[in-house]
Order: structure tokens, then C-alpha cells, then sequence
């Protein structure tokens, strides 16, 4: 009986560890930009809202190599009968008649008695090569020395914008759309990108808008870096409009607060002060990763998303339905249709739209979409690209557009690396670009800048005027001060916002922060 329980305590053991090993090797060679910050963050916040299918096909790779560890372990560490077998004796002591003899006996499959003789002292150093392996391939020491390293990189160069003067000469409302995984490497090769032809013409087209104006290192493909703090949907959409990476505690679990980063003061904030109604509609799952309460904490906007469609008398088709919400198509014909409501009212609006289709693994397809390319990914944008084009054309027919600024932007760049691995491409840029804006650049080409500068840049957008032209960490691009990463470098910004800062925690979480560390001490 004891030895039966210590077989099963193994074989739990042996578990652990094959799903380690086989789960950190899929997430390095899968999303190697990936950082340890925000998987921590997925997998406490909310990932039960999230899209099943991302983490099916995880589990649909990674199942063949999980199942040929097991069984080379099973083989190594189990003493496996597999029934008795007859075999001759020969004895030259007893006559030829009586030499053969039969023999019953359990015969025993492992290669080597010394294994199962010292299977607890390999099964324990097993185990700790597997978390030596997944501590390299998650980068968890570079998490956890970041985590205790402080920088007043935050402190010293915050701007509150609460504090900032901020005034409008004219005030125009804004549509704000964000892109999910939207990057320039789907531009052909002539246009800057890294494919041998156009994926996103229509994208590419708008950059060239006599009405657009878009900031670029060296060539319009080289446009928007991401940072760490900024590479994934809740924290690109806290970055961009808050001046603020998103950061929490490695103990944070489930960040869903009403008062979700109480201390920064916002766009939507901003705007709200400023007479404006906010306006968020999403075709993911607000509720996945805390963008709701962002959302609502600041700025009070209107929320629109898959479980709020009954509550706005919104129908929706089968067909435009997917595994987070709903359909890029579905969610520009609600944006009409909402655009149409609010400039019926002589109140100012910003209306964000966040888009889901071009999410990976490889995105989703409808009966309507492109499918002029080889694969599924590239027909994915292919289509966002058309549809985005078809909205903005429609938008400038609209009697608001004149006083309507219209912001294009990828979120993050796309999380399925290796199919950008695959075909060389090293250099990747997240998409932005501003059409109509209020103002002109005073320089928009030799720009290098992050998600930190997109709040001021919106608000000189709209019409507004900046004292010190900064808010957050951002610079305001339209202006010819240089941004923190044309100061320091990009690197070198990543670096000191990935440390742990007393600032940060203390006035931007402020108590959710010590609920989050009264948390793990309960735990």
C-alpha cells in the first residue's frame, strides 16, 4: 500500500514537471516578446472572460509533447509487470531430460535498476532543472530582480496632468480606435514594412491622407515602439491614455477595483472635466483584465460590449458572433449608429472603439471577409484593414467631421511571433496614425516615441494647448520637445519603468496597491 502511494506521488510530480517544461517552451518559442509581467497578469486577471480557443490550441500543441515526456518517464521511474513468461532452465547436474524446466516469473521493463533504486533523489533534481528551464524561458529572474530593484525614473519625470493647465481654443470630438495587434510590418517592403506585398493597403493608403499625419523614424513604417507595461490590450489601452505603463504587484490577484489606479488622471478624465461624454465600445469582453473599471473609475464613460447588447437594444447576428464578442464589422455598424445618436446633441464626444478580429491565434474569418492571401492571418487584416478604410470614408461624409479628429492605432504588436519569426522580421512597429487633427507637427519624421506620448499628442489633437506640452510621461508630439525615449532611448525607458517605484505604487495604486500585498499575505 505505501508503495502504491508513493507511485501516485510521483506520477502527480512527473506531471508538474513535463507541464512545465512543455508549457514554458511553448510560451518562449510562441511569444518570445512576451514578458513574465503580463502573462502573471492574464493568468490573474480574468482569464476567464478571455477567448477559450487561445488557450485550447495551447493545449493542443503542447499535448503530444507533454504525453511523450510522460511516457518516457512512466518507462524510466515505474517498475511496469507486463505478465509471467516460461523460460528453460539447463542444469548439467541433472540428466538431458530433466534440464528443461519451466519457470514462472513477472519479467520488469526499465532500463536501468539503479534509477528506480534512486528514483526520489533524480525525480527531485528533475524538478529543478524544469524550473531552471521555465525561470529562462520566462525571463522570471529579470522579473523578480525588477521587481525589487527601485527607480525614481517615475518620480523624477511625472508630469500630473490633474495639476497641468490644459486649455482649448476649439474643442473637437474624437474617435479614438484601437486596433487589436495592429503593426506596419504587414506594409510591403516598398512602403518601409516586411512583406513582399500590401496586406493592409488600405491602412498603408490613409498614412498619405491629405488630412493625416503620422510621426516615423526614417520611414512611415517605423512608427509607434512598444514598451513593456504597454504590450498587451489592458495595458496598451492604460498606457495611451493615461501617460502611465501599467504595472501591479506579481501578487496582484484579479485587478477589478472601482478605484483601478485611483491616482492617475486621465484622458478620459480630462475630457469629462472638459464637457465631453465618453464613450467605450469594445467587441471584447470589458470585463476581461479590468478594462471596465478603467473605464468607468475615469472618465464615466458609456460601455458597450458583447454583455451590455440587450441593455442598448443592439441585435446580434450569429454570424458576427466570435470567441470574445463580437465581429470588427458588427462593432463599426454600432459606431454609425452611435455616431449618428451623439451629434444629434451639441455636447462634444470621444468614443473610443476597440477592435478584437486580427487577435491571435491567426484571428477570425467571416463569410464577408478577404481572402486574396495565403493565409488566414494575412486575410484577418486584410479585412480590419478594408473595414477601417470603409468606416473613416464614411466618417468624412458625416456634417461632424470637420470638427471630429480621428485617431488610428494599434494596440500592441501582434502576440504570434513565431509567424513573424518565420519569415525574418526582427524590426516591428505598432501602427498610429492621426487624421484631422487641430494642429500641425512642428516635426513628425525622426520621431521616436511609445505609447507614453499618445495622451498629449491626443489632446494637442483635439485642440488643446499643453503648458510644458508633457502629461504623464508623455510628450506631446505635435510639439518639437523630444520624448523620454528620444532623451534616454528606448531601452533604457523600458528599463527603469520595468522597477519596482514606491511613487507608483504609492500615488497612482495608492490603497489598491496595499490590498494587493494585504492579499498575498493572507494567501
Amino acid at each position: 500500500m505505501k508503495y502504491k502511494i508513493y507511485n501516485v506521488i510521483y506520477f502527480i510530480v512527473l506531471v508538474i514537471i513535463s507541464v512545465i517544461i512543455t508549457g514554458s517552451f511553448f510560451i518562449r518559442n510562441e511569444f518570445p516578446v512576451t514578458t513574465f509581467d503580463e502573462l502573471h497578469f492574464y493568468l490573474t486577471n480574468g482569464v476567464g472572460n478571455s477567448d477559450v480557443n487561445v488557450f485550447l490550441d495551447a493545449i493542443k500543441t503542447c499535448l503530444p509533447y507533454f504525453l511523450l515526456l510522460m511516457i518516457v518517464f512512466c518507462f524510466i521511474f515505474f517498475d511496469i509487470t507486463c505478465g509471467r513468461f516460461s523460460i528453460k532452465y539447463h542444469s548439467k547436474k541433472r540428466s538431458k531430460r530433466d534440464r528443461r524446466v519451466k519457470i514462472n516469473k513477472f519479467i520488469q521493463i526499465y532500463p536501468f535498476r539503479i534509477i528506480y533504486k534512486h528514483r526520489f533523489i533524480l525525480v527531485s533534481f528533475l524538478a529543478i532543472i524544469s524550473l531552471v528551464i521555465a525561470t529562462y524561458n520566462l525571463d522570471f529572474v529579470k522579473f523578480i530582480q525588477n521587481s525589487k530593484l527601485k527607480s525614481e525614473f517615475v518620480d523624477v519625470h511625472y508630469i500630473d496632468p490633474k495639476n497641468t493647465n490644459v486649455t482649448f481654443d476649439q474643442k473637437r470630438n474624437l474617435v479614438l480606435i484601437f486596433v487589436e495587434s495592429l503593426e506596419t510590418s504587414f506594409f510591403s517592403k516598398d512602403h518601409g514594412g516586411q512583406w513582399e506585398y500590401d496586406v493592409i493597403p488600405e491602412l498603408y493608403n490613409l498614412t498619405k491622407d491629405e488630412d493625416a499625419t503620422v510621426f516615423y523614424d526614417k520611414n512611415k513604417a517605423k512608427q509607434l515602439n512598444m514598451i513593456n507595461g504597454a504590450s498587451w490590450t489592458t495595458a496598451a489601452l492604460v498606457t495611451n491614455t493615461s501617460g502611465l505603463t501599467f504595472k501591479i504587484p506579481i501578487s496582484g490577484n484579479q485587478y477589478h477595483s472601482e478605484n483601478f489606479m485611483n491616482g492617475a488622471y486621465t484622458l478620459g478624465d480630462l475630457l469629462e472635466k472638459n464637457g465631453y461624454h465618453n464613450e467605450l465600445i469594445s467587441g471584447a469582453n470589458t470585463e476581461f483584465g479590468g478594462v471596465k473599471d478603467y473605464y468607468t473609475r475615469h472618465g464615466n464613460f458609456k460601455i458597450i460590449d458583447y454583455h451590455s447588447l440587450d441593455d442598448n437594444h443592439l441585435e446580434l447576428d450569429a454570424n458576427e458572433k466570435n470567441g470574445w464578442g463580437f465581429s470588427d464589422n458588427y462593432l463599426f455598424e454600432i459606431a454609425k449608429k452611435r455616431i449618428k445618436e451623439l451629434s444629434k446633441n451639441d455636447q462634444l464626444f470621444n468614443l473610443n472603439l476597440v477592435t478584437i478580429d486580427t487577435h491571435f491565434p491567426d484571428g477570425y474569418l467571416y463569410d464577408y471577409s478577404v481572402r486574396n492571401y495565403g493565409t488566414q492571418y494575412e486575410n484577418v487584416y486584410a479585412t480590419t484593414s478594408k473595414l477601417i478604410y470603409d468606416f473613416i470614408e464614411w466618417l468624412k461624409e458625416q456634417d461632424i467631421y470637420d470638427n471630429t479628429t480621428i485617431v488610428v492605432m494599434g494596440d500592441h504588436l501582434s502576440m504570434q511571433t513565431n509567424y513573424f519569426d518565420s519569415r525574418g522580421i526582427e524590426e516591428r512597429y505598432v501602427y498610429c496614425c492621426y487624421i484631422n487633427s487641430a494642429v500641425k507637427p512642428e516635426k513628425n519624421n525622426n520621431r521616436v516615441y511609445t505609447a507614453l506620448d499618445t495622451y498629449p499628442s491626443i489632446v494637442a489633437a483635439i485642440g488643446g494647448k499643453i503648458e510644458g506640452e508633457r502629461l504623464g510621461l508623455g510628450v506631446n508630439l505635435f510639439s518639437a520637445d523630444k520624448t523620454l525615449s528620444e532623451r534616454y532611448g528606448v531601452k533604457k525607458v523600458e528599463s527603469e519603468l520595468s522597477r519596482n517605484s514606491d511613487f507608483y505604487n504609492k500615488k497612482i495604486l495608492g490603497k489598491d496597491f496595499e490590498e494587493m500585498i494585504r492579499s498575498e499575505s493572507d494567501e
